[in-house]
């Protein structure tokens, strides 16, 4: 009878010791019964546990690398931008140049003209206030733009 007992005993740890489950089997816990160790170890469910911590890694790599990827375009896209500013800067800058020069040639040719030379003297305080204001480098340019087309209608005027 004693070893029946036993043996009920034994079978009752042991079906004890199958239920537990992958998360109960961290190596870090200490609160466990040596059956239960046991039973992770020969039930998978230390593997088990090993194979869902390395998915868990492989899918935070994963995430981190197309992190790494967004902010490499996030940058060349900072880069590109930072270019283009400079390049449309360089473009108002050489805009400014090339009124200026316009200006006094047509300034030159339009002597004794009193019409022709208002109408420059107009564009030119124009200028001067699209370059005071503070409008935004794009409004700029497009105020620029259009002082160069009513400077080279004029330019056209002179026959120059």
């Amino acid at each position: 009878m004693k070893k029946i007992s036993f043996i009920s005993a034994f079978s009752l740890v042991l079906l004890a010791g199958c239920s537990t489950t992958p998360e109960q089997c961290d190596p870090k816990n200490t609160n466990i019964g040596i059956m239960d160790k046991i039973s992770c170890n020969y039930s998978g469910n230390y593997q088990a546990r090993i194979d869902q911590k390395k998915q868990i890694l492989e899918n935070e790599q994963r995430a981190n690398q197309q992190f790494k990827e967004i902010y490499a375009n996030i940058e060349k896209q900072k880069n590109d931008t930072t270019l283009s500013v400079k390049q449309k800067q360089a473009q108002q800058q050489k805009l400014k140049q090339d009124l200026s020069k316009l200006t006094s040639e047509i300034k030159a040719k339009a002597k004794g003209r009193d019409d022709l030379l208002k109408q420059v003297n107009d564009i030119e305080q124009q200028y001067n206030q699209v370059n005071k204001s503070s409008k935004s480098e794009v409004e700029k340019q497009v105020e620029l733009d259009k002082l160069n087309k009513k400077l080279q209608q004029l330019q056209k005027a002179l026959n120059i």
